[in-house]
């Protein structure tokens, strides 16, 4: 068996962390090594995670680090510069990747080793919403849809927050970028696939992740991730689409309306485009 080594990042998260550790301590199979870096909280974010993990002694080794340059007011891309440094200081060679603002299912740790132990060298983890609200209701099939089960490896783009590879591969692909606050799981993913074909997607391995609470949350959202996405010049096909979309809107929401599409991805299109705009322009 593989053994593992579960990364994340944080910065002023007390409220909750909680919930957050209490999804790993209840994992079927706890991973062998937790390294989280905390970028100067100025709450008690790191009192809480190691009272929370205090009893996994024997079980698992904890290494909290607090690196203040993790946080936006030293760095372009915190959370990537973050993510760099638990990488870097991580005992063993499987890493496995998720955020503090997720909760993981019990059987995430164990579901994503098994897909090591098969030989992969990215594992693709899925995540889910977790709703609870109406708005986060309505919205949750546009940011998590379901992936079919016969969808081709590299066809799937997975997120940071659900994600497992070997450390050869991120040091090969260059680390995760620091350049930029968002996109930058996009950027190192892209490239980590272009480092190996050993790649499983383990549908049964899932976080929940919490979706925008309200508009104004997933406004400045879309336009963070824009920004990321213009920076690093990426999906530009699907913006000039997006584009198009928002100039033809009286044709739009009829074939939209047959296709039983949401009105609200039109807005988000806005919103996305202009942050994509700004992003273009911060790397002329």
């Amino acid at each position: 068996m593989n053994k593992v080594t579960l990364i994340s990042t944080v910065f002023n998260e007390a409220a909750s962390i909680k919930r957050f550790c209490d999804s790993i301590l209840n994992q079927t199979d706890i991973p062998d090594e937790i390294v989280i870096v905390d970028g100067g909280s100025s709450d008690n974010t790191v009192e809480l995670i190691k009272e929370a993990f205090s009893g996994l002694a024997g079980q698992c080794e904890l290494n909290v680090i607090v690196d203040p340059e993790c946080c936006k007011k030293y760095s372009k891309g915190p959370i990537a510069r973050g993510r760099n440094v638990a990488i870097r200081n991580a005992k063993y060679n499987h890493i496995l990747v998720t955020d503090a603002g997720c909760i993981v299912d019990k059987d995430w740790v164990k579901n994503m080793k098994a897909c090591f132990d098969e030989g992969a060298e990215i594992v693709s983890g899925t995540y889910k919403a977790r709703v609870t609200n109406k708005f986060q209701e309505y919205t949750a099939d546009i940011f998590c849809p379901a992936l079919p089960p016969d969808t081709p490896a590299k066809s799937f783009l997975p997120s940071s927050r659900s994600l497992g590879f070997e450390k050869h591969i991120w040091e090969r692909a260059g680390g995760y970028p620091e350049d930029s606050y968002t996109a930058e799981d996009t950027v190192f993913i892209l490239r980590a696939f272009e480092q190996t074909d050993r790649i499983i997607i383990a549908y049964d391995a899932f976080v929940y992740w919490d979706l925008p609470v309200d508009f104004k949350e997933l406004k400045s959202k879309l336009i963070n991730y824009g920004i990321g996405d213009g920076y690093h010049r990426l999906d530009k096909k699907k913006y000039l689409a997006r584009f198009v979309a928002l100039i033809l809107f009286p044709i739009t929401i009829p074939v939209m309306l047959l296709k039983h599409k949401k009105l609200i991805a039109l807005p988000m299109y806005y919103y996305m485009l202009s942050g994509y705009i700004k992003g273009l322009q911060q790397n002329k």
